[in-house]
């Protein structure tokens, strides 16, 4: 049975992400000067100081303040304005401004210029700022192999997101950065993580940890800021799950379990059979079919399988063409296309019994 490779999946047509390259450097923008903000209000508290300093301990009339203010700038880089005064306050103001000063002027830009090398230092308050700019977003918590894969789909989809991973050393986290899609390496049952992660303004939450306690807090802490949220929970246990999606009206909680068990049983009954799942309580499969020369349906329409037998197909294979993906119920069959149906296993399992020679039946 073919498993789900989310690299090969091809999407023709999905909708503009708005986590673009310019917006994602204009948020980083946004974050560096918020971090440099505490020292541009400590640079300008210091010259505010001075130009008082200088109005009150030797007021002169053609002095205006502002030009006080530039006089305690031109200190900080050791060029007095004026001769040495005579007040004790700004005597030590001419020895002090210069030191003080330049310490300022200088770590800012040292810091400045190790945030442009390392990006990483001011990770959290950049996607923060990304989290808070995104509207209708997914928030991805935990990118194991399952939320990888989640992860490349809904990025194939153009989906905006916001990952949480607790674990640093993550194999897939240098995916997420050169993406550029929000990152928190974080615990997410931290609420304020949620809160960074702009759960407020999400549509959805997918919580795919390996722990399901950690995935049902995070579950209701996120519906608790957000109660329109979608929830997505990933549990082992499908009788809790079960619990967990009745009880707390969570709309969706998959159990591996329970997702896998019947591709499994499927996978060994027959192997004309390339897929299965559970809706509901009742088993849909999807499997390769071939039209022989007794069968009853060769010289029918796509259109009279649907009608009579409930049963949808999928992708339609004519001798000697192309195949086609949801073909038009018009189509005729002819003996030996292929066909790839969907419908109710016991619905197809009757029909092939009835239409189909078991000769005919052979792996696509």
């Amino acid at each position: 049975m073919p498993g789900l490779h989310t690299e090969r999946i091809r999407i023709e047509r999905v909708r503009r992400n708005p986590q673009t390259r310019i917006w994602r450097e204009w948020c980083f923008v946004r974050a560096a000067l918020q971090s440099f903000g505490k020292r541009f209000l400590v640079m300008a508290v210091i010259l505010l100081t001075c130009g008082i300093l200088f109005q009150v301990c030797e007021p002169r009339p053609d002095r205006s303040f502002p030009e006080a203010v530039f006089f305690g700038w031109s200190l900080v880089f050791g060029q007095p304005p004026e001769d040495f005064p005579d007040h004790v306050v700004l005597q030590i103001l001419f020895f002090l401004m210069p030191v003080v000063g330049l310490t300022v002027i200088i770590e800012g830009l040292i810091d400045f210029t190790t945030l442009l090398r390392d990006r990483r230092r001011a990770e959290r308050s950049w996607c923060r700022i990304m989290s808070k700019s995104l509207h209708d977003h997914v928030i991805l918590v935990g990118l194991g192999r399952l939320g990888f894969r989640v992860y490349r789909l809904l990025r194939k989809l153009g989906e905006p997101m916001v990952v949480i991973e607790n674990d640093p050393n993550c194999e897939f986290l240098d995916d997420v950065r050169r993406d550029g899609v929000p990152l928190f390496i974080a615990d997410a049952r931290r609420e304020a993580y949620l809160h960074d992660a702009n759960a407020r303004d999400a549509k959805s939450i997918i919580a795919a940890t390996n722990n399901d306690l950690a995935n049902l807090e995070i579950a209701l802490d996120a519906r608790r800021i957000n109660p329109n949220i979608r929830v997505v929970l990933r549990m082992f246990d499908q009788n809790v799950a079960d619990k967990v999606r009745d009880g707390f009206k969570i709309r969706i909680a998959m159990s591996q379990a329970a997702i896998s068990a019947p591709s499994f049983a499927m996978a060994a009954v027959e192997s004309d059979i390339v897929g299965s799942f559970v809706m509901g309580d009742r088993l849909v499969i999807v499997l390769n079919w071939a039209i022989d020369a007794v069968s009853p349906l060769a010289g029918r329409s796509i259109g009279d399988l649907i009608r009579e037998k409930k049963i949808g197909v999928v992708e339609y294979r004519p001798v000697g063409g192309e195949k086609q993906l949801f073909p038009s119920p018009d189509q005729v069959l002819s003996v030996g296309d292929q066909l790839l149906v969907q419908g109710l296993y016991e619905s197809i399992d009757e029909l092939r019994v009835h239409a189909i020679a078991p000769e005919a039946m052979r792996a696509r």
